[in-house]
């Protein structure tokens, strides 16, 4: 008995002090900065054919203008002994507009896959294959054309990427994504509601409220899954994207839980790419009131684009579509091309430019009220 007591607690050390060591090998976590600064010089153009009584939008414009976006970003992780990592990454914005911290969140991850818990996009978003990836800021498909282009409805229907994040962007989360097995990945998060910078207890719409908004108009109970695709098949990579979000109804209606789904592509070949996408959202009914709350919106996008060596240039084309929930209000329909490229000129340096051209049917629901407008973008990205 003795001498199992001894060789027991000869154990528990030896144990202890493996641990001890392993504790000591592991780094804390330091955080590194970097970022990007972009600045812009464009000359913009923009007219607008209304109807009378109508001052929903100016009715020309023809300037120039310059613009920027920078964010300072503070990443760290840290290896335990076990080879999980956990890491913290906050992003700064460096000009203040409606918001000071872009993203913040903390992560696990290990051969499990990643999980992710703070302030980021949500999973149907992240994994999401949007037409193009060149000319000015964050391209076309992000948002960039409602920057020069100063029509209705020109965020909304420019790109895939935002029906994605209109409900949801970069709200707190618990967010997981697979490791990639055989090309595939998957994806899911829960957001209890979709209201970025707050740590207030969401509190459900009671007794005719808006359909899955709480009592202060955010969008609650906001779930998405996501699968992607990635692969090569004889020099021709292929990737592949679907997501669904899903928005619960907080005050206990049935049958007008707004939702939204994309599909994305992007092919390669020796330089050459082709890419499209599509996203549509249902009954957006958060946005507008009476005859012009929006009950659908579509939007379906296709880019080809050629790189070679430091540069990269393409052209895309984005045709976007929304209806009302009242037979009065009229669809809107927008089209927008952007001819953009990039030219690296050294690490770290890119030069960009971009030429929009976007036309608006209708916009904001009425009949008439139509606008067309092209800008001429240039500028640098430095990123650290």
């Amino acid at each position: 008995m003795k001498r199992n007591l001894l060789a027991t607690s000869a154990l528990v050390a030896a144990g202890a002090l493996m641990s001890q060591a392993a504790f000591a090998e592991a780094k804390p976590i330091e955080l590194k900065v970097g970022g990007y600064m972009e600045q812009w010089v464009g000359f913009a153009s923009f007219s607008a054919d209304q109807p009378s009584n109508n001052s929903l939008v100016n009715d020309d414009v023809s300037d120039l203008d310059i613009q920027q976006d920078a964010e300072i970003h503070f990443k760290g992780s840290t290896t335990l002994d076990n080879g999980l990592t956990f890491g913290v990454n906050v992003q700064l914005e460096a000009e203040t507009d409606s918001d000071q911290i872009d993203e913040a969140y903390m992560f696990m991850r290990g051969e499990f896959g990643e999980v992710l818990l703070g302030m980021e996009n949500g999973a149907a978003y992240a994994m999401h294959y949007g037409f193009g990836d060149f000319g000015v800021g964050a391209t076309m498909n992000s948002g960039d054309l409602s920057q020069w282009y100063l029509g209705p409805n020109a965020y909304e229907l420019s790109g895939t990427y935002q029906g994605l994040r209109n409900r949801d962007n970069d709200s707190n989360k618990i967010r997981y994504i697979s490791p990639r097995i055989s090309g595939f990945q998957i994806g899911m998060d829960y957001s209890p509601e979709a209201r970025q910078d707050s740590d207030s207890f969401p509190t459900e719409v009671k007794n005719g409220g808006t359909p899955g908004l709480n009592d202060n108009g955010t969008p609650e109970n906001v779930w998405s899954v996501a699968a992607n695709y990635l692969n090569s098949f004889d020099g021709v990579d292929v990737a592949l994207s679907a997501g669904f979000q899903g928005i619960g109804d907080g005050n206990g209606r049935t049958g007008s839980d707004p939702y939204n789904f994309a599909l994305g592509m992007r092919l390669g070949y020796s330089g050459f790419g082709l890419s499209a996408s599509w996203t549509h959202e249902n009954d957006y009914g958060s946005n507008g009131v009476g005859n012009f709350r929006i009950e659908n919106r579509d939007v379906v996008g296709a880019g080809i684009d050629y790189k070679e060596g430091p540069m990269h240039v393409g052209l895309d084309v984005a045709y976007g579509m929304q209806d009302y929930v009242a037979s009065a209000a009229s669809d809107t329909k927008q089209i927008a091309v952007q001819l953009g490229g990039t030219y690296i000129l050294g690490p770290g340096v890119e030069a960009r430019g971009s030429i929009f051209y976007a036309n608006t049917d209708d916009g904001l629901g009425i009949s008439g009220n139509d606008s067309d407008g092209f800008a001429v973008v240039g500028g640098i990205r430095l990123v650290f």
